[in-house]
């Protein structure tokens, strides 16, 4: 043990997330349930990240997203009970499981539109031609906006995320901000404009809906505006990395994913596995309001608490044999969606688009492998962890085969195994 772990300190950055994220996550918690971090505090283990998720007055998420200093209401997460609890009231209903499965059809109608010109070619980057481009889809359908904008809110998205690191600090030198933010700035100027256009306009879509609320549940345009900005922050490269994470879970392990090949029906119970294994967003930054004690430990108020899920889905009283992937654990609830008031509101949005492509996937291209020479790498360090890329290989039914491997390494290769 060295003096660092000794002494109960440890630096975010030096964690083996990109080359090995799974001793990473041993790693922390072999330093406790609770450890000193960058400043803060964080908390390992389910029972202390369930104690910090399910007090918002004590942990408070407000107080955490408002280093950001983002100049829109970021709804809802960005604040705490009551007004949260008003946010939460109004959007629920549009994210539930009877309000999303009406969208079932044709978001596989898009996914096999994706991934059947993959299976003719014989390999894919699934990173950015598969994982990359259905969510945002997905938010577009969603939210009643052309396909054809999905480019563009991907270069959006990509560098707005970019900004920040895990601890919350800006995590580009200066000149690099500034072209992230005027790159965000494309974003803002097109929700603002596109809000209003679309307020008292009947339609099917969740925004259109939303902007016909009235009384008391009626969205200001700031609000729906801030709604639309965290989507696309919180909503679609989580998803992204989810469904990278999960493919590369499946390559290394070909006797779980030859299970779901012959039973497709045990794709909810894989898909809960492998996000408990991989949260996309493993780090959920909540500030005390007083002074509290954690875990034996007096915080003064004002101290930051950074609730680990990904450590916390490795304890062994909740997860018997937790680094092994096991797709009949049963009842066995991780906390990749987060725990108490918080928890996310898109996690059935997020099942349905993961079912949806490990189902179409599994059924086009049921054998495939990484492509010779490649060893993915986790993007690090940064708020949401994903691969940055995975070169696939497959049986294809049109191209020559030396071709399709040399194309699918050249790439991703170069970079290091996860």
């Amino acid at each position: 043990m060295t003096d660092e772990n000794s002494s109960g300190k440890l630096t975010i950055h030096n964690l083996p997330i990109a080359r090995d994220r799974d001793a990473a996550w041993r790693q922390m918690r072999e330093y406790g349930r609770t450890v000193q971090l960058d400043g803060g505090v964080a908390a390992t283990d389910v029972e202390t990240v369930e104690t910090v998720l399910r007090q918002p007055t004590v942990f408070s998420s407000k107080k955490a997203f408002d280093v950001l200093g983002s100049p829109l209401p970021l709804v809802p997460i960005a604040f705490d009970p009551p007004d949260q609890t008003r946010y939460r009231r109004i959007l629920q209903p549009f994210f539930s499981p009877r309000a999303i499965r009406p969208l079932e059809d044709e978001l596989r109608r898009q996914i096999v539109d994706i991934i059947e010109p993959l299976v003719q070619r014989g390999w894919c980057e699934y990173v950015s031609e598969v994982a990359g481009i259905f969510p945002v889809q997905v938010f577009l359908t969603l939210f009643g906006l052309p396909l054809e904008m999905r480019d563009q809110f991907i270069e959006w998205k990509d560098a707005i995320l970019g900004l920040s690191d895990p601890s919350g600090n800006t995590a580009l030198d200066e000149a690099a901000t500034e072209a992230a933010m005027t790159t965000a700035l494309g974003l803002f100027g097109y929700l603002a404009d596109l809000v209003p256009a679309r307020r008292g306009v009947a339609g099917d879509d969740v925004l259109s809906q939303l902007l016909c609320l009235e009384g008391d549940e009626a969205l200001t345009d700031e609000e729906a505006i801030g709604l639309c900005f965290l989507f696309v922050l919180a909503g679609l490269d989580t998803v992204v990395d989810a469904l990278g994470f999960g493919m590369d879970r499946l390559i290394r392990n070909p006797a779980r994913r030859r299970e779901i090949v012959d039973d497709p029906a045990l794709i909810p119970a894989a898909i809960e596995e492998l996000l408990r294994l991989d949260p996309p967003a493993p780090f959920v930054p909540r500030v005390t309001t007083e002074e509290t004690v954690l875990d034996g430990r007096t915080l003064p108020a004002g101290t930051r608490v950074t609730t680990n899920l990904a450590a916390a889905n490795r304890d062994e009283l909740r997860h018997p044999d937790p680094y092994e992937v096991n797709f009949h654990r049963g009842e066995s609830p991780h906390l990749s969606f987060g725990a108490g008031v918080h928890r996310c509101l898109g996690s059935h949005l997020a099942r349905l688009e993961m079912r949806l492509v490990l189902e179409e996937w599994h059924r086009l291209i049921p054998d495939y492998d990484l492509a010779p020479g490649a060893s993915p790498q986790v993007k690090w360090p940064r708020g949401t962890l994903g691969l940055d890329a995975l070169p696939l290989v497959f049986p294809a039914t049109s191209a020559t085969s030396a071709t399709s491997a040399t194309s699918a390494t050249s790439a991703g290769a170069g970079t290091q195994a996860s």
